[in-house]
């Protein structure tokens, strides 16, 4: 039986993630030691920095404060455990940490990304401000039928089934009066435009991202992952150093998907899935293997448990968690 790690998408943020981990094991304080030195940004902030009103994910402390708190859980797994993953997948900002973990790009050069990522500057106000809104569909509904004809609005993100199963949650990015117009179409209530977030996300309008962090990308090294990473953007597992940098490129602007990263990983025979660090976990609890949330020391023990439980045959450290 294989085992798989899940990582959930950027926004789940909140002060004080990974200090429980940080306090008990000694593996997690010189990973975040590291990664103040990489980011010049001391722990003590790292963990306790907010978000501003109307600030992004990126541009704050709460990208690399999941970051980290995924790459410690990873370690403590690892070298307290001998617990590795056969594959990962992250949706979204989660897919970058994801390859990271797998050996693909090098955990400085991914804090030098997100360090770069708070400087992008805000895109061309000519067409109004950006959103992005949540809406639930039959499951059956074609996107590109529902959103063809509606300019400025594109999907952002299908977060697979809802409820009993018939509905699924999309999200959707556009401009801000484009979304409130098309949800006019809707019952009342049905389409929800966020008053939190003010980029639409994994669509076109988020270009100037992909444009600004192109030269970074650039003289980045990229190599062959450990493990298979699964694609949050097609079904498929991601093998060589160029599939990855293609899904460094192509994050900002592409639709993600939880059933294509989760579907893969069921291609792939993964019998058990550790959702890591901070995450939305009902988001992966459609999957046909069983998974586990792994965030605090808890968890950590529940993991180890389901590992045995179910019989999990482990890969080597060297062969599935890069440091």
């Amino acid at each position: 039986m294989t085992l798989a790690y899940v990582l959930d998408g950027g926004m789940n943020d909140q002060p004080g993630a990974g200090a429980e981990l940080y306090e008990l094991f000694p593996g997690v304080q010189h990973t975040y030691q590291r990664i103040a030195e990489w980011t010049g940004i001391d722990v003590q902030r790292i963990f306790e920095e907010e978000r501003q009103p109307g600030q992004e994910h990126r541009q704050g402390i709460g990208a690399i404060r999941q970051a980290a708190a995924v790459l410690g859980i990873a370690d403590v797994l690892a070298e307290e455990y001998g617990i590795t993953p056969a594959a990962v997948c992250g949706l979204s900002f989660g897919a970058l940490v994801g390859a990271t973990l797998a050996g693909a790009v090098e955990r400085q050069d991914l804090f030098t990304l997100l360090m770069r990522l708070r400087e992008v500057p805000p895109p061309a106000a000519d067409n109004g401000p950006q959103a992005v809104a949540m809406l639930r569909i039959p499951y059956d509904t074609a996107t590109d039928d529902l959103l063809a004809d509606v300019p400025g609005v594109y999907l952002s993100a299908d977060l697979g089934k809802v409820g009993t199963g018939q509905e699924r949650m999309v999200l959707l990015g556009g401009y801000r009066s484009a979304l409130q117009e098309f949800g006019a179409g809707f019952p009342a209530g049905a389409l929800h435009v966020s008053d939190d977030h003010g980029a639409a996300f994994h669509s076109p309008l988020q270009q100037h991202i992909s444009d600004f962090l192109e030269p970074t990308l650039e003289a980045m090294t990229f190599h062959d992952p450990r493990v298979p990473v699964h694609s949050c953007m097609e079904r498929k597992a991601l093998t060589t150093a160029e599939e990855i940098r293609d899904l460094f490129r192509r994050n900002p602007t592409a639709p993600v998907s939880v059933p294509h990263m989760i579907g893969g990983l069921e291609d792939g025979g993964t019998e058990l899935g550790l959702v890591l660090g901070p995450a939305a976990f009902g988001t992966f609890q459609s999957a046909a293997f069983p998974v586990v949330h792994v965030e605090s020391p808890d968890h950590v023990f529940e993991a180890m448990t389901a590992v045995y439980d179910f019989g999990i045959e482990l890969p080597s450290t060297e062969a599935g968690v890069a440091q």
